[in-house]
């Protein structure tokens, strides 16, 4: 969709070509684009000149000299062409304006989403669609202003700038660049941005806004500000569109993702935008010890393990699990019983796939959700003790290993009190853990002492914030 600097230089295109020309007649070729009644559009821009064109957000403004007005917002796809007045119209034609000069001025909307709307030129600021603008980056001469609307919200910040009753002509791809220039997390609740972001966002804003009215604007889909002229800003954009990218302040990846349904683009490391790390490795192989230790840190962590504990006290799950297990599977006191399904997945391959295939997508979507609610954060830690054989792998942006030898492990599993060491063991070699740590980013092995074991977490952590 065309943003303010597309529409700034729309308009400017327009006054160029187009100022005190007459409009001798118009027609409406869809009726639903007007807004007004269109018996009144057509006849108040009957023999009118257009005196002036003025823009506001996104809405451009056509001033006529018998005192009325109207706005036209193009929408997604909607363009002004000028045609001779015998030249054909295309079948995407919506409203045509018959000039004085044997041109005709036609609007285009292929997706016919734009709207034009009528009204007195004094009354034209008060119909609804300008009236609940915020006022543009340029017009706010004070920081706070911005700051109290920010500071009892409690959605994202990108979603705030994107509101445009709370600041009016930041789109998508300028949103991104701002908050990028302004190094600030989109994922951030707004009532977090202080004052002085405020004013390093309000100061960004009329930057990347000025520097892109000066370029003509960014050419995107089918915007052209001119026939064979393209706005060139799209060559300087620092954020949007540059997704696996290296970041042009720090050459860490450029990495993109869904923020209510908005595409969002941004630097991890300068945003300081939550990094997702998966923890795996084999069984006793002292990943819960690790995530106790990251918890302890102030880090938000997830337990597969404990997530399926969690599943296990749900009715319906119990439910499931009788389906696949048997009535065996439940207690006399009515709880899960982990050993009677371990022994039976460590005996049955089918049973063990026919879990799997039950829990897993459940698992997933926790995963997912757990991160995408905690990307304010700076890292975010998930345990996942069959991470390839589930694909997990793909959710994060970092993968930590921990390997061990089997006396190790065999120590692990005494300490927990283990009821069968061999049965876990046999478990754990049915995974896919040692064909697969290659895949890790980073490897540690646990055959030291907890404190080594920290140690080297520690490492690999100072290591992700230096890159």
């Amino acid at each position: 969709m065309p943003e303010l600097p597309e529409v700034e230089t729309v308009k400017r295109t327009l006054e160029k070509n187009y100022l005190n020309r007459t409009i001798i007649y118009s027609e409406v070729l869809l009726p639903r684009m007007i807004l007004s009644p269109l018996d009144e559009f057509i006849t108040n821009t009957k023999n009118t000149k257009i005196i002036s064109i003025a823009r506001k957000g996104k809405f451009l403004i056509f001033n006529l000299s018998n005192n009325f007005s109207f706005i036209s917002h193009l929408r997604m796809e909607g363009k002004y062409i000028l045609r001779k007045e015998n030249d054909n119209i295309i079948s995407h034609t919506r409203v045509i304006f018959h000039l004085d000069n044997d041109e005709k001025l036609c609007y285009d909307d292929s997706r016919s989403f734009g709207i034009m709307k009528m009204a007195p030129t004094k009354e034209i600021y008060n119909l609804k669609e300008l009236s609940s603008l915020g006022p543009e980056p340029f017009d706010i001469t004070d920081e706070t202003y911005l700051y109290n609307k920010l500071k009892n919200k409690s959605i994202e910040i990108k979603a705030s700038l994107l509101d445009q009753t709370i600041m009016t002509g930041l789109g998508n791809i300028y949103v991104d660049e701002v908050l990028f220039k302004s190094k600030i997390n989109p994922y951030r609740k707004s009532s977090s941005i202080t004052l002085k972001e405020c004013n390093t966002i309000i100061q960004n804003s009329r930057d990347t806004l000025n520097f892109a009215i000066s370029l003509g604007g960014s050419t995107v889909s089918s915007y052209h500000p001119e026939k064979g002229v393209d706005g060139r800003f799209q060559n300087q954009l620092m954020a949007y569109g540059r997704e696996g990218k290296k970041c042009v302040f720090c050459s860490s990846t450029m990495l993109k993702d869904k923020l209510h349904g908005r595409g969002t683009t941004y630097c991890p490391k300068c945003q300081n935008v939550c990094i997702s790390i998966g923890i795996t490795g084999k069984i006793a192989s002292g990943k819960s010890t690790l995530l106790t230790y990251i918890k302890e840190k102030g880090y938000k962590i997830f337990s597969c393990d404990d997530e399926v504990k969690n599943l296990y006290k749900q009715d319906k799950i119990i439910t499931r699990l009788k389906d696949i297990f048997g009535n065996d599977v439940i207690t006399k006191e009515g709880n899960v019983s982990y050993g009677y399904i371990k022994n039976i997945i460590s005996l049955s391959d089918d049973k063990k796939k026919e879990l799997e295939k039950f829990i897993h997508p459940l698992i997933k979507e926790k995963i997912i959700k757990f991160i995408k609610e905690n990307k304010e954060e700076k890292f975010v830690f998930v345990e996942v003790p069959l991470m390839f054989e589930t694909r997990f792998n793909l959710l994060f942006d970092y993968i930590i290993g921990i390997t061990c030898s089997k006396e190790t492990q065999i120590n692990h599993l005494r300490s927990r009190n283990s009821f069968n060491i061999d049965q876990d063991l046999l478990l754990n070699s049915s995974t896919r853990f040692d064909k697969n740590a290659h895949k890790c980013d980073f490897l540690i092995n646990n055959d030291y002492s907890k404190e080594q074991l920290y140690h080297d977490f520690d490492t690999i952590l100072s290591n992700m914030l230096l890159k």
